[in-house]
């Protein structure tokens, strides 16, 4: 289970946002792969996952709660934001639960209104009492004509494979990363077990959430990995980047290794991962895009 920690002024959330770049119009294309895995330890999985390659939408939701709330929360969260997203495709009208006041483009705001709404019905079905409590961290990601639109509420990552290198892109929210945002703690230090899985944000927690987003542009051969925390708690950093840098693996295969991984560090929680890999769209993209770097 992971814990909730309600969000005081002590931990202030630190934006990173890309600086504009002048972008040329290009059509993003992608295939990508899923897995999901209970793990060795847990008698129920409550990470759920979406891979819509219709509406370009890929999610991962890792819930929490008691009994079998957290697995609810977790499907309530690709639920919501599937059925969404297909009236969005199908030009259907969508209402805004409340404005969006960060100043990106339409399709970035409904995807951050899709997510708001999704924490607005798990913040309602609490009040039935085998509820209350449960909660959801969201990982989410939407391609776009221009770039590929990264958003994220709680711990569940999201990380960039670029020519060998793996670096996060998402914004995490538990205790100990903003202790280390605020230079309380090394960047480089062991994990604290004991403020680890203390969520200063996640879905379901309050009426509203601040969703943290991003918008990336990966080159052709670029790998997107979006994960639960049961991969990044039982996986090291380098079997993830050995995993993802194979050259003699596809994509499929990189996502089972990745939850094999996972359960030979230990497998104490359920894990979930999607992958995404930019498809190669001629060598003007190829030059393009690395010129943006």
């Amino acid at each position: 289970m992971v814990l909730v920690l309600e969000k005081t002024d002590t931990f202030l959330p630190i934006y990173r946002q890309k600086p504009f770049i002048l972008q040329a119009q290009l059509n993003m294309k992608v295939k990508a792969a899923g897995n999901s895995n209970i793990g060795l330890k847990r008698r129920v999985n409550e990470d759920s996952y979406l891979i819509n390659r219709d509406t370009g939408l890929y999610v991962i939701a890792d819930g929490m709660g008691g009994h079998k709330a957290g697995e609810i929360a977790s499907r309530i969260v690709v639920d919501t934001m599937n059925d969404y997203w297909m009236k969005v495709s199908r030009n259907e009208p969508v209402s805004f639960v409340e404005p969006v006041t960060k100043d990106v483009p339409d399709k970035a705001k409904h995807l951050i209104n899709s997510i708001s709404l999704a924490n607005i019905i798990i913040h309602e079905a609490q009040k039935t009492p085998e509820y209350r409590g449960m909660g959801s961290t969201v990982s989410a990601l939407l391609v776009d004509n221009k770039c590929i639109w990264s958003a994220n509420v709680g711990d569940s990552r999201v990380y960039l494979w670029v020519d060998g290198t793996l670096r996060i892109v998402s914004e995490e929210h538990s205790v100990e990363a903003e202790q280390k945002n605020l230079g309380l703690l090394n960047f480089h230090s062991s994990s604290n077990p004991y403020i680890k899985n203390l969520l200063t944000r996640a879905l379901g927690m309050n009426k509203k959430v601040d969703t943290f987003i991003t918008c990336l542009e990966p080159a052709p051969g670029d790998i997107i990995l979006l994960c639960s925390d049961g991969l990044t708690n039982f996986a090291s950093e380098q079997a993830l980047q050995l995993i993802l840098g194979d050259p003699d693996t596809g994509l499929e295969e990189k996502a089972r290794n990745l939850i094999d991984a996972a359960n030979s560090g230990g497998g104490g929680d359920n894990t979930t991962v999607i992958l995404l890999e930019v498809l190669e769209d001629g060598m003007w993209s190829r030059f393009i895009n690395r010129l943006k770097r």
